[in-house]
């Protein structure tokens, strides 16, 4: 699954950015342990290789979450609104997030 993470996930993840006009200047797959994934303010997204074990709309989301903080380095009001507007199916995500969350051990 890790060798399918990394082949995989980039370039979903490119392809996102590109259909949102945001500009991303490397993407990684790691092994993390407590996040879905991260974002830095230079532009690089880091990716938990276990998104190729959650629903696709699951691992849509945590992308487009990380996405938007190429937008909003934070978690206010306004950023929330970019992930709704890109991402209807948010809150749904995150409910999947929690009650499955476990799968990151």
């Amino acid at each position: 699954a890790r060798t399918r993470a990394a082949e995989q996930l980039p370039g979903e993840l490119l392809g996102l950015a590109r259909r949102l006009g945001i500009d991303v200047t490397r993407v990684s797959v790691r092994n993390q342990r407590s996040r879905w994934g991260a974002c830095s303010s230079t532009g690089q997204i880091t990716l938990n290789w276990r998104l190729v074990l959650v629903p696709d709309f699951v691992r849509e989301y945590v992308m487009i979450h990380e996405l938007m903080h190429r937008r909003e380095m934070n978690h206010s009001p306004r950023y929330w609104q970019h992930v709704a507007a890109a991402c209807p199916q948010w809150a749904e995500a995150e409910q999947w997030l929690k009650a499955h969350g476990g799968l990151l051990r």
